[in-house]
Order: structure tokens, then C-alpha cells, then sequence
């Protein structure tokens, strides 16, 4: 009876700390989360911006100012090579 007995509650120590283990395990698993910027931002130079997404391949353009850039230089190449700058 003494043997039985001690085996008895041996299984169920096993198995309780078996299940146990499992448990704290399972709870504490973490997930790699992707720290990567899933947003990329272009502007356009005017007054829209290009918002694309990464992960769904998205294109938005939002309004990002009230007036266009103006550009201060402007550039000319002729085709002999030389350079102007307006």
C-alpha cells in the first residue's frame, strides 16, 4: 500500500510540474516585432506629399502645405556640355 501510494502521488507531482512548466513557459513567450518603418514619406516639391506603405503597398498623397516650392535655381545644360545656371 506504502509503494502504491508513493507512486501515486510521484505521477502526479510529475505531471503537475510538467503542466506547470508548460504554463510559465507558454505565458511568457515573446513575439519578434518588426522595428522596421513600414511608412515611407516623398515630397513632391508642390504642395502634396506621397505617403507609401511598406507593407500593403498603399499610396496616399496628403496635403502638406498651402503654397508650392519655389525652386531658386534652375539649371541648363547645353549640348556642347556647358553648364548654365539661372
Amino acid at each position: 500500500m506504502k509503494i502504491e501510494k508513493n507512486f501515486t502521488t510521484g505521477i502526479l507531482t510529475g505531471v503537475c510540474g510538467v503542466l506547470f512548466v508548460i504554463i510559465l513557459t507558454g505565458a511568457n513567450k515573446n513575439e519578434p516585432i518588426n522595428m522596421s518603418p513600414s511608412f515611407e514619406f516623398y515630397d513632391l516639391q508642390d504642395t502634396k506629399g506621397l505617403i507609401f506603405n511598406k507593407n500593403t503597398g498603399e499610396i496616399k498623397y496628403e496635403e502638406i502645405r498651402e503654397k508650392p516650392l519655389v525652386l531658386k535655381e534652375y539649371y541648363d545644360v547645353n549640348h556642347s556640355g556647358s553648364l548654365t545656371i539661372y
